[in-house]
């Protein structure tokens, strides 16, 4: 088990793989350098680390100014884990605008299902406000790994219509993947949306594309949804 960010970091840097990186690099399309450390290993790594070491770990990543795309995973990763709610809230509230790529956002969100919905649903919609589309994306995709559910359908599907500011990749394909997915569950629900055309064309056919691919959805269902696309 690891006690301190170098060990961590010094760890994370042993299992670099360089062919790895050639492919990982243009998918995961991020800011910061990257250096091909696979995910598994990264959240194994994550993992590895003792709750009771994670202030010192966490504030040693905050401390080093050299981000790469892995250090910032694995410092999301520990953030999200399961323990103190309050601490792993205060710690993503400084993580999350340091993220520069869907795959921080994606990978950190699953990892947050241990929480309060609730919790979740109001300590973090101010993102939505957020000019950046990795934090606006992170409560999206909050919405899809954490709160998709009989309870809170109407809701998410009331801040995708209203609250969410469309124009960026990043926002514009979780949010499609989520009203893929509302499609998929709540289908009758969603439906009325895409028959009124809420929301922008990339979003409402990439959203339509993505469900006629699951295999949870007749195909009269999805010949139908196919009818529906914007032109």
């Amino acid at each position: 088990m690891y006690q301190t960010y170098e060990q961590c970091r010094a760890a994370l840097f042993s299992e670099v793989d360089e062919h790895y990186n050639k492919f990982n690099n243009p998918i995961v399309n991020c800011e910061y350098p990257t250096y091909g450390v696979r995910t598994p290993i990264i959240k194994k790594l994550a993992c590895s680390v003792p709750i009771s070491a994670r202030d010192e770990v966490l504030n040693g990543f905050f401390a080093d100014s050299e981000h790469t795309y892995e250090t910032v995973l694995f410092a999301g990763v520990l953030a999200a884990r399961k323990g103190d709610y309050a601490a792993s809230r205060d710690y993503l509230t400084r993580l999350v605008p340091l993220f520069r790529s869907w795959a921080h956002v994606d990978c950190v969100t699953p990892c947050l299902r241990w929480a309060d919905k609730s919790a979740l649903w109001n300590d973090f919609r101010y993102l939505l406000d957020s000019e950046g589309q990795y934090e606006k994306r992170f409560y999206i995709m909050i919405m899809f790994s954490c709160c998709l559910n009989d309870e809170y359908i109407e809701k998410i599907l009331n801040t995708l219509c209203r609250d969410v500011t469309y124009g960026q990749y990043y926002v514009d394909m979780a949010a499609a993947w989520l009203l893929a997915e509302c499609l998929v569950k709540y289908y009758d629900k969603t439906l009325p949306l895409f028959q009124e055309n809420t929301f922008p064309k990339f979003v409402h056919n990439k959203a339509i594309q993505k469900a006629r691919e699951s295999y949870r959805i007749s195909n009269e269902l999805k010949a139908y949804l196919n009818t529906l696309k914007v032109k």
